[in-house]
């Protein structure tokens, strides 16, 4: 049955994310317990649909558009969201291992990824399909991440929330820079997001106001899931 109001959005999207959990743990006491090959062989896999999940997601869009179902705009379509850029860092961090990569993922992931699977939007959902591809992207971001702790050994340092902050911090720049030459709001640098918005816990949802409060609360945040996979 396609989703025709939001409570149908929303019954899909968090039977998807029980789903999603299970997963999550599965992954995670897998890479525990898999041996070298094992561990090659599911990142090359995680690889694979990662990968394959981004290019579903595009003909998808672009075949809802077609069919007056999606207003699909080029310049909105651009990966230039925090967790577009957390689910190819984590792409990257299963191909070559790399830390930086790692903290990126993660901290970008968890709080940007993990924010929208519990408070998700309507954005951009028309059917099933487009449910489950705009679930599967952030849900393919902590799956990359459970097996990266778990098989992969990698652990985060206090320095790397200062890493990821800074990270932030720079991809704003040209991010910013695109979003006044096109008029959209990647990063949400031109508008609050509605979970801002409309969230009583944050007082500021007026521009540019509330993206100093954003950055305010990132390293405490961040520092939250910081503990769990300590490194120092």
């Amino acid at each position: 049955m396609i989703p025709s109001s939001y409570p149908e959005f929303l019954t899909h999207h968090y039977l998807i994310t029980i789903v999603m959990i299970i997963v999550w743990i599965a992954t995670y006491w897998f890479g525990k317990k898999a041996n070298e090959h094992q561990i090659q062989y599911f990142t090359a896999f995680l690889i694979i649909v990662s990968l394959l999940q981004e290019i579903v997601d595009y003909i998808l869009r672009v075949n809802g558009a077609e069919a007056g179902l999606y207003d699909f705009r080029l310049t909105k379509e651009m990966p230039l969201q925090p967790c577009h850029f957390a689910y190819f860092a984590s792409i990257v961090a299963l191909w070559n291992k790399n830390i930086h990569f790692f903290y990126v993922a993660y901290f970008f992931g968890m709080s940007g990824a993990f924010m929208g699977i519990i408070t998700p939007g309507d954005g951009g959902i028309y059917n099933i399909a487009s449910n489950l591809t705009a679930h599967f992207q952030h849900s393919l971001i902590i799956v990359n991440l459970m097996w990266c702790i778990s098989a992969l050994k990698m652990r985060a340092t206090k320095q790397s929330i200062l890493f990821a902050l800074l990270i932030l911090n720079i991809l704003i720049i040209p991010v910013g820079t695109y979003n006044y030459f096109t008029g959209e709001n990647f990063f949400f640098l031109t508008q609050a997001p509605v979970t801002i918005v409309y969230n009583p816990i944050f007082p500021i949802s007026t521009w540019p106001w509330y993206i100093l409060w954003i950055e305010m609360i990132f390293i405490p945040y961040c520092y939250l899931f910081y503990l769990p996979i300590r490194k120092d």
